[in-house]
């Protein structure tokens, strides 16, 4: 009878366990459910937002690439009205708004390891200068930006001239903005050279103190509230996680040197090629021949003229069309050397256009012109047939340089943009 008593109640002990357990396994299937059904819905608004971010950065570069790319032109076409101050803060005016919009496609390329390097040729002292020219007629009268550049660096280096603009532009703002007496004191110095290199120093001080111990200890770590992510899409303050990301990106280190008795310091070092001529690194003959023959697609009317002004200046033959359906027709009928077909136009896009042309012509370099991070759409480029690419507001060198890399016939030449 206890026998009995004890085998019941060791059952209904089983029992209960067994039932527990099914309402345990249960319960922690619906709340894996719910987990997976929240865990899409963050991803499918976190996709929404990162759709809207891109969109707007295409509506926000579209315009500002025409608007940099006139005022470039007239200060090309009238150097005697170049040195006008209104103008200089204008062009200012464009380079630092592209500069907050880059941020704000830093953020989220940096978030995806989606930032790419493009390699180009440029004069680098004239870089610099005219992105402090713009700066000196912008700043307040009380602050003096100095700079000292060694003259033993060679005159083009081969590296990527946005990244190396965007982080000195946030450099230099918060410099200004925090200087205690208005002295900004900027450096570029040649740290070790061999007849193809040079390694560079930048660097960038002033006598104020924005860094607080704490903050100097924590300034590479992410962003641990909405203040410090806001200051990162505003530019209102060092944007530390874009620059350390961006040196990292060129092989290089920011190094801080914060002291409040006698200011602050940045500095990094970049290794570049160099070439004494544009010609050396494009490895062309001397002698000109025939030009090249260059077709653009555009479907906006001020980046077709700004794009048209500057191949003509340079010697190219240029035709532009507002669409992909004539641009089809054209091709099929004219020969063109290479055609720079924009991404993002109404009816048929740049890539549904190269896919059309390239079912009967599968020669011709089709470059891609895009205001949003190519990364974004690599793959649906690639596929489409598309040889290479350029972002919008590009400059005059790096698409001569492009221009160059794909066309045919290699014994061609564009004049020496220096």
């Amino acid at each position: 009878m206890t026998y009995v008593i004890i085998s019941g109640g060791i059952f209904l002990v089983a029992l209960f366990l067994l039932i527990k357990s099914r309402l345990t396994i249960t319960s922690l299937k619906t709340k894996n459910k719910e987990l997976q059904a929240s865990y899409e819905e963050v991803q499918f608004k976190s996709n929404e937002q990162n759709e809207f971010i891109y969109s707007l950065i295409q509506e926000l570069r579209t315009p500002l690439y025409g608007i940099m790319g006139l005022t470039h032109l007239i200060v090309d076409e009238h150097p005697e009205i170049g040195q006008d101050k209104k103008l200089k803060s204008l062009k200012f005016a464009g380079d630092h708004l592209l500069t907050l919009i880059n941020n704000v496609l830093q953020v989220h390329a940096i978030d995806n390891n989606d930032i790419t390097v493009q390699q180009t040729v440029f004069n680098l002292k004239e870089s610099l200068q005219n992105m402090l020219n713009s700066f000196s007629y912008t700043t307040d009268n009380s602050s003096k930006l100095h700079f000292n550049y060694d003259r033993r660096i060679t005159k083009l280096v081969k590296g990527d001239q946005t990244i190396l603009s965007q982080i000195l532009m946030n450099l230099i703002c918060n410099a200004l903005r925090f200087t205690k007496n208005g002295n900004v004191f900027f450096s570029v110095d040649l740290i070790k050279e061999s007849p193809t290199i040079n390694t560079i120093k930048f660097s960038i001080k002033h006598d104020g103190s924005e860094l607080s111990k704490e903050d100097q200890n924590s300034i590479y770590d992410e962003f641990t509230n909405i203040e410090k992510a806001k200051r990162s899409y505003l530019g209102a303050g060092i944007n530390y996680k874009i620059i350390k990301k961006l040196t990292d990106t060129i092989n290089s280190t920011i190094t801080i040197d914060n002291n409040p008795a006698i200011g602050s310091e940045y500095s990094f070092t970049v290794t570049y090629e160099t070439f004494q001529k544009l010609e050396d690194y494009l490895e062309l003959p001397k002698e000109k021949e025939e030009k090249i023959k260059v077709l653009v697609v555009d479907d906006n009317k001020l980046n077709l003229l700004v794009a048209q002004k500057i191949l003509t200046k340079e010697n190219l033959i240029c035709q532009t069309l507002d669409n992909g359906f004539d641009a089809i027709e054209l091709l099929k009928n004219e020969q063109f050397d290479i055609v720079l077909m924009d991404i993002n136009m109404p009816n048929l896009n740049g890539i549904g256009t190269t896919k059309r042309i390239r079912k009967f012509n599968t020669k011709t370099p089709i470059i891609a012109l895009t205001a949003v991070d190519i990364t974004q759409l690599n793959l649906q480029i690639t596929q489409a047939g598309i040889n290479d690419y350029i972002l919008k507001p590009y400059n005059k060198n790096h698409l001569l340089q492009v221009i160059h890399k794909h066309t045919i016939a290699k014994d061609r030449i564009i004049e020496d943009s220096y």
